[in-house]
């Protein structure tokens, strides 16, 4: 709390006289810093991939953040902001072909993964992989046109604990990094991956009496209308 002081209480050495020649102040003496306007307050945000800080300062508002950690500091400051719809983008996606991912020692939490070019269009038909092995710019666009389905690797045959997820979405980019090929995409739903595997046949995915598509780390290009596939199993993209 800021103290107040009678005129008779303030040291008459920290007076500086207006008669005579002015006296400035010593090297040991304060100046005091006139407080801000009342109302001038405003908010700094700071984010990076381990957090966010916010304080109170005074100036502009600075936001310097991913899109991800702008959208977490915008419901932390109250900013409503308007939902999405993938339900139109999802809806003029390919129905004839789809993507399928299975990655292992990496994560989807990030906007983008990387799968290895060994396991690059396995599980692929003929057709299929002699036609998109080059991934050159037109054929990138073909892909980025497609519907996917990302998954993870199970842990045993048709088994994964329930708590994992898998996504339906798209791809937004596909660069040839080397020995690897990286995605960037973008998430319409999430399920459930053990439901999946429990209906591996109606999702027109591979199932053998040892192994099935999702127990192996692999990206394949899959013959069907998954946008059908997600309809007849009521998933539903909002």
């Amino acid at each position: 709390m800021r103290e107040s002081f009678r005129e008779s209480e303030v040291p008459m050495d920290n007076i500086i006289k207006t008669t005579g020649s002015p006296r400035l102040p010593s090297s040991t003496e304060t100046t005091a810093v006139p407080a801000k306007p009342a109302g001038t307050a405003s908010v700094n945000v700071s984010a990076s991939g381990e957090g966010i800080a916010v304080g109170a300062l005074y100036g502009d508002i600075n936001l310097n953040a991913t899109p991800e950690a702008l959208a977490v500091a915008l419901r932390m400051l109250g900013v409503q902001q308007p939902s999405t719809s993938h339900a139109v983008e999802w809806a003029s996606l390919d129905t004839d072909r789809y993507n399928v991912f299975v990655i292992e020692n990496e994560k989807y939490d990030c906007g983008a993964f990387c799968i290895g070019r060994r396991v690059a269009l396995k599980n692929t038909l003929p057709r299929h992989k002699d036609y998109f092995r080059p991934l050159t710019g037109p054929l990138i666009q073909e892909l980025l046109n497609m519907p996917c389905l990302f998954t993870v690797r199970n842990f045993n045959y048709k088994s994964i604990p329930n708590y994992y997820p898998a996504f339906l979405g798209k791809l937004n980019s596909v660069q040839c990094q080397g020995e690897n090929i990286k995605f960037s995409f973008s998430s319409f739903a999430q399920l459930r991956q053990q439901f999946i595997n429990d209906n591996i046949r109606l999702f027109g995915l591979l199932s053998r009496t040892v192994r099935n598509q999702l127990d192996e780390e692999h990206w394949s290009i899959r013959s069907g209308n998954l946008l059908q596939i997600a309809a007849n199993l009521g998933i539903e993209i909002k």
